[in-house]
């Protein structure tokens, strides 16, 4: 058996190629940036007003006062998509909008509520300071600034941005393929109202479906095998044309007479990256790689399906999307005493308490079970301790979330 830091560093050396695209813009929520990305023109596109005012030369107001206003004569006005096509000259202001073209000549911006609009004139009635309440061009950014840097993740306020300045086409991380194997003569499908005694309902297929959508990735295929050599290998092969950077296989991977998994993926062309690791819950661990494509062997018990997936795979479906972030954690304290008193790496399942203001605190989940599917639903995640290690009260710990 290897350790859990030594297959999570064989996985990661091991990752395949990720595969990049350019998508329209409207298609790329979600998805991490390919490459770097440059502003293509500067923002703001043009000097423009802040505020609904008019728009003046400072030398011509800046003595302005409520007792002694300054009048100018209204040359004309500069809507937002309409610019004022003249210039300023001395005595003159320009009736201006947010977002309006900033008048040539114009370097002020005087608001309305400090103004006195006439027929044909304006009295000035304070004015703060020279260049108030004007945007300058490219004072956000300049043309050629690095906006986005490789493996940005694109969500509601990045896509704005790359709007504004027309980047109507990005390269992407695309979602990797994932394909899922289930394993078990003894299954029926969940829905089997009249099931035989000697059987189980399926939980593992909507789990880990549901699981690599949560990533982000793709679910192509899913499909349910019996405990059979021929019907495995078939089942391999079939899903392999399909294109995938991953396939999910759930039980036949431990010694028994009828676990297949790994037999079936060496005889395919599968190369063994590593079978067994020195954890619980998920010892039986087989990751094998071809070319361009995983496979992962993944227990059959359900927790450990899971606690494999979320430590293993989640990370490897992430990184195939140009994420960077492989776990979501949080630094808690423990309310009690916990310990791991076995020869192996445990992943011990918490419930967490987390308190606006106040360091987070967790409590050993009640069960612990690999057959007890409760006990990663009632939990929020779970810590790692390595053998023989004990968490004390007020301890500080990683809580990987779920």
């Amino acid at each position: 058996m290897i350790s859990v830091e030594q297959a999570l560093e064989i996985l990661h050396k091991n990752i395949p190629e990720p595969v990049r695209k350019y998508v329209p813009l409207d298609q790329a929520y979600g998805c991490c940036v390919s490459e770097d990305l440059y502003a293509p023109e500067s923002s703001p596109r043009y000097t423009n007003s802040a505020m609904d005012g008019f728009a003046v030369r400072w030398d011509d107001c800046r003595h302005a006062a409520e007792d002694e206003p300054i009048t100018l004569t209204i040359s004309g006005e500069s809507r937002a998509g309409v610019p004022f096509s003249g210039r300023v000259s001395g005595g003159e202001a320009v009736r201006v909008s947010t977002g309006a073209v900033l008048p040539e000549g114009a370097d002020t911006v005087v608001r309305v509520e400090d103004t006195v609009e006439k027929a044909s004139s304006v009295d000035i009635l304070r004015i703060r300071t020279r260049g108030q309440d004007v945007r300058h061009r490219g004072e956000e950014f300049h043309q050629g600034e690095l906006l986005f840097p490789r493996s940005t993740c694109l969500r509601a306020r990045e896509l704005a941005l790359l709007a504004a300045v027309g980047l109507h086409r990005v390269k992407i991380f695309m979602p990797p393929r994932v394909s899922l194997l289930i394993t078990g003569t003894e299954l029926a499908h969940y829905d089997e109202e009249d099931i035989k005694d000697h059987q189980i309902r399926d939980s593992n297929a909507i789990m880990l479906e549901s699981a690599v959508k949560d990533t982000g990735a793709v679910m192509r295929a899913s499909i349910r095998i019996e405990d059979s050599l021929p019907d495995t290998v078939k089942a391999i092969v079939d899903v392999m044309k399909g294109e995938d950077s991953v396939i999910l296989c759930s039980g036949g991977v431990s010694v028994g007479r009828h676990d297949h998994v790994k037999e079936a993926a060496k005889q395919v062309g599968f190369s063994e990256l590593f079978w067994k690791i020195r954890q619980k819950p998920g010892k039986p661990l087989f990751v094998g790689r071809k070319d361009n494509l995983l496979l992962f062997g993944l227990p059959g018990n359900p927790v450990s399906a899971y606690m494999c997936f979320i430590n293993y795979v989640r990370p490897v479906l992430t990184e195939l999307q140009g994420a960077q972030a492989l776990n979501r954690s949080i630094t808690a304290k423990a309310t009690e005493k916990i310990t791991n008193g076995g020869s192996r790496t445990n992943f011990i399942r918490v419930v967490v308490d987390n308190q606006p203001n106040q360091i987070a605190r967790i409590t050993e989940a009640t069960r612990q079970g690999s057959h007890m599917l409760s006990s990663i639903v009632h939990a929020d995640g779970y810590i790692v301790l390595k053998p023989g290690e004990t968490l004390e009260p007020g301890g500080l710990t990683e809580v990987f979330l779920f």
